[in-house]
């Protein structure tokens, strides 16, 4: 239970740092896809890659639903931590070269193509699907009781050789 607690605590210790290094009356202004993109930067500390890239390619495939502002201060804040890099690809083929692929909802339709593109490659697939996370998904992002919660798809892990840490998987839910 501790490593749950440590890990929550981590990512609202990165919302708050989002709240308050942006400027004055971000506060009211904190978005779910501000929290989102705390997640995808916090998700490479805990996935390792067979190759251990550095640094971590973090790809937004699709209507990038994300501010800079909020890209910018996380990168800044965990410089020194992780060196990760958000990338905007924009056609199909660019996507082999992400380590995390956020895939928007914009692009639910293309979803078998992008899935098909990647299957087995070393590319943690994360979309944003309310109900049932999309085959081919390894991390689907959720709302819960009003609360941003993660599914984590194990055997399309295993199946792109990644290895996501116990502290990590203790806080999502196991889908298959």
């Amino acid at each position: 239970m501790p490593y749950i607690s440590s890990m929550i605590k981590k990512i609202t210790v990165w919302a708050l740092l989002l709240i308050f290094t942006a400027g004055a009356g971000l506060a009211d202004e904190v978005t779910e896809y501000d929290l989102k993109a705390a997640y995808l930067l916090n998700f490479a500390d805990y996935v390792e890659w067979p190759n251990s890239p550095k640094p971590i390619t973090i790809c937004v495939y699709g209507d990038n639903p994300f501010k800079a502002t909020t890209i910018a201060t996380l990168l800044e804040a965990k410089a020194g931590q992780i060196d990760a890099d958000f990338k905007y690809p924009r056609q199909l083929e660019q996507l082999t070269a992400c380590n995390i692929l956020y895939l928007a909802p914009s692009e639910q339709e293309n979803f078998g193509k992008t899935i098909a593109l990647l299957r087995n490659a070393p590319v943690l697939v994360v979309t944003d699907v309310q109900g049932r996370s999309p085959p081919g998904a390894m991390i689907n992002l959720i709302t819960e009781s009003n609360r941003l919660r993660f599914e984590i798809n194990i055997s399309t892990v295993l199946a792109a050789k990644l290895k996501i840490s116990s502290k990590m998987l203790k806080l999502a839910k196991i889908v298959p």
